[in-house]
């Protein structure tokens, strides 16, 4: 599905009687709105599990996720201050995608401002959820080859940029010391997708697959 598809989909969600599915709902109002995300509160008559009360669900733009690889097999990634859990925290290179953007330009866009990097090659890993349960924004992943940095970038003071090889990671994953669990998947569909061995960094003789 398109980003202008998911966004034709969710459009009319201000309908009454807007079907979602097997289930119907019967109201909708934005509740509380910022320049971000707002909140709506929805209600259906025939959801069991909500007891009759109403459901509250985030609206946000789409957004995107960039496995960025240097030609040394290097991991480009990201460490910022994330209010919402008080902490610095190590990611991969997102963002939200503007209006006016694909997807893929969004990709490249919010890789360049976080990091500097630019690849030769930027392939879509298909199109999922980070939080059905709450936010309908779809999220697009791509795997990023051949990442160079531009030498004129001037880098961000609340970001720092970290080149982090694939064992590396593997290792703070399993002793707790890498928590988006998101960079994870985008490896395993690198992997099953494209067929590169960033799940298996071990696996020394067989580098990652690049796009020259």
């Amino acid at each position: 599905m398109t980003t202008a598809e998911s966004e034709a989909r969710e459009q009319g969600h201000g309908n009454q009687g807007q079907r979602h599915g097997a289930s119907i709902m019967s109201s909708s109002e934005i509740v509380f709105e910022t320049e971000w995300f707002n909140i709506e509160r929805q209600t259906y008559d025939d959801i069991e599990a909500l007891e009759g009360k109403p459901f509250y669900r985030i609206n946000a733009p789409d957004g995107v996720m960039v496995l960025a690889v240097t030609e040394s097999d290097q991991l480009v990634m990201v460490e910022q201050f994330r209010p919402a859990i008080g902490q610095h925290t190590l990611e991969l290179p997102a963002g939200a995608r503007d209006s006016n953007e694909t997807p893929e330009e969004t990709a490249a866009r919010e890789l360049y401002e976080e990091t500097g990097y630019v690849c030769k090659s930027l392939t879509s890993l298909g199109v999922g959820r980070l939080m059905a349960s709450r936010l309908n924004a779809y999220q697009y992943p791509f795997l990023g080859l051949g990442a160079k940095l531009d030498s004129s970038y001037v880098a961000r003071e609340d970001i720092k940029v970290r080149l982090v090889y694939p064992q590396e990671l593997k290792e703070l994953a399993v002793n707790q010391g890498f928590g988006q669990y998101a960079a994870l998947a985008l490896m395993v569909l690198a992997d099953w997708k494209i067929g590169t061995s960033l799940t298996q960094p071990e696996r020394t003789a067989q580098r990652v697959i690049r796009n020259e």
